[in-house]
């Protein structure tokens, strides 16, 4: 039976380093979900290499769409017979650089527009592909976190005035935790990445003016990866954890 792995957005960065690792394995259906499906990047999907039995599902779900998640599932189940998701990694945010200021100077539209995508997009995904998770043996959802949505390591962090991405996570965050009190057969867990060369990082550094520098996103991937495989029930739902696996305190 293969396994069935639902990303979020998945053309860039992260989300397609997990589209190609999944791909790679055998008897794999990666379910890849985009903004735009008939952009050249999702085109792009389909010429990525497979394993055999396995195959990529380019479907669309904006993180802001109050419909995209569940007119998704509903698509999986009627044209391509999926009735189970084993793997859900919400991965699909927003990180804007110009939107990030002082709590005095910051406009409440940033913080909208970051929560908007950042928190009820995930609260969306978890709603509409729940009916599927539940259905694996071992459901996981995956949450691709930041370091910086920590309450209790805020002033790790207190030279960046990452104001509305952080409290955009810090609120995902929250959902996490109450997903895996709520469903005791679901492993949820949020993850920081950590420092990532990526297209959206690097674009971030230059208008911050800081130095780019990380893990490849191969590094990542493969790093998440472990964790995924490792992922059990009593030692990694209602955790957020760095990319080697450290806890990350709440």
């Amino acid at each position: 039976m293969a396994t069935v792995v639902l990303v979020t957005g998945a053309t860039k960065g992260i989300g397609k380093g997990f589209v190609k690792h999944y791909l790679q394995r055998p008897n794999t259906t990666v379910v890849a979900a985009v903004r735009a499906p008939s952009s050249s990047e999702a085109d792009n999907i389909s010429q990525f290499d497979c394993a055999p039995s396995s195959k990529a599902i380019v479907v669309k779900i904006d993180a802001t769409s109050q419909t995209d998640a569940s007119d998704t599932i509903r698509i999986l189940a009627a044209e391509h017979g999926i009735d189970r998701l084993d793997i859900v990694i919400a991965n699909a945010g927003i990180f804007d650089p110009s939107a990030h200021q002082k709590v005095v100077d910051m406009k409440l539209t940033d913080l909208q527009e970051h929560i908007d995508v950042n928190a009820y997009g995930v609260i969306r995904l978890f709603q509409a592909t729940w009916p599927l998770l539940e259905k694996s043996k071992q459901p996981i959802f995956l949450l691709n976190s930041a370091g910086a949505a920590t309450m209790a390591g805020m002033k790790t962090f207190a030279h960046f005035p990452l104001n509305s991405y952080a409290a955009s996570k810090m609120l995902a965050n929250f959902f996490i935790l109450r997903l895996a009190i709520e469903h005791p057969n679901l492993i949820a867990f949020a993850v920081h990445p950590g420092s990532v060369v990526t297209e959206n990082r690097t674009a971030a550094a230059a208008k911050l003016g800081v130095p780019i520098d990380g893990l490849s996103v191969d590094q990542c991937v493969s790093s998440l990866l472990s964790l995924v495989d490792g992922a059990t029930l009593t030692t990694t739902s209602g955790t957020f954890v760095n990319v080697d696996g450290t806890p990350i305190p709440w």
